[in-house]
């Protein structure tokens, strides 16, 4: 097989996982939601410090000798990469298609199964939450309240546990969890009609992004979240700043041929983890009915 095809699979999946992350956040939004770490190399983890025993302010009297039990203490979480790879095997009958159909296909297909397992890494976090923190209940819809409630947990999170968030707060739902409380807000009408005419209405028909301000939150729609054991989905209202992936080796792509197969072989290859990385207690679960 030319080395053609091995650079051009190489340059056309880049620049399409590119576009996938940016214009696809309905579909996987985990990752622009999260912050992403590279590994340098020689190292095998990331470490990521927080505080763990908040200083206070202290009224001695004259001579006495400052507590010790309010001092200013420091922690840290750590992410471990796990080794990732995906196989595709081209055989030499698709060549018979157009070459940039067939390079716009396999890049897609790779670029959509990156994304989703990513963001399904992410997603898995919302279970690891501090459980002071959990809002809604099993086989319930979730509502208004339920978003209100969260908040208010996230708000209301001790100095000694991290404080408020700081940074922005996002909240992510399965498309079904996301219809209930559209419905809990009584949303009538077509969706055409509440798109507004004009160059606003073609950004939005071009580049939809599924996000709705609600509670003082971007909420956004994540397709990729599977049902738990219960039918219940686990979704969760979060600050940016908690939760993170690190990266020791982004997706890297080679491509060979076997004696055996009349074809190419493409493979795939990445190593990385994501974690909780702030506070836990900067995060809600949110536990919904998935029927």
């Amino acid at each position: 097989m030319p080395d053609t095809l091995a650079s051009h699979v190489a340059a056309a999946t880049n620049e399409l996982i590119e576009r996938t992350i940016v214009q696809m956040p309905q579909s996987a939004p985990m990752l622009s939601l999260a912050r992403k770490v590279m590994i340098p190399k020689g190292h095998n983890s990331a470490k990521f410090p927080r505080v763990t025993s908040v200083s206070t302010v202290q009224t001695p009297s004259d001579g006495a000798s400052l507590s010790t039990t309010s001092r200013f203490q420091l922690g840290s979480a750590s992410i471990t990469p796990t080794y990732r790879a995906i196989y595709v095997k081209v055989s030499d009958r698709a060549l018979n298609y157009s070459g940039d159909d067939l390079i716009r296909l396999i890049s897609e297909e790779m670029a959509l199964t990156q994304a989703q397992d990513i963001d399904t890494d992410l997603t898995g976090e919302f279970a690891n939450w501090a459980s002071a923190n959990d809002v809604g209940a099993t086989d319930t819809d979730l509502t208004l309240d339920v978003l209100r409630e969260a908040r208010r947990k996230l708000q209301s999170v001790p100095r000694s546990a991290g404080g408020p968030p700081r940074g922005d707060v996002v909240t992510v739902l399965a498309p079904i969890v996301a219809e209930d409380v559209m419905k809990n807000l009584a949303v009538t009408g077509s969706a055409s009609a509440r798109v507004p005419a004009g160059l606003s209405e073609e950004l939005i028909r071009r580049f939809h992004v599924s996000e709705i301000p609600l509670m003082g939150s971007a909420v956004f729609v994540d397709g990729y979240m599977a049902e738990d054991g219960a039918s219940d989905y686990i979704c969760s209202m979060f600050s940016r700043d908690a939760l993170s992936w690190a990266c020791s080796m982004d997706w890297r792509i080679e491509v060979f041929s076997e004696a055996s197969f009349p074809g190419s072989i493409i493979r795939a290859t990445a190593d990385y983890d994501s974690g909780i990385t702030g506070y836990p207690r900067h995060g809600c679960q949110i536990t919904a009915d998935g029927a």
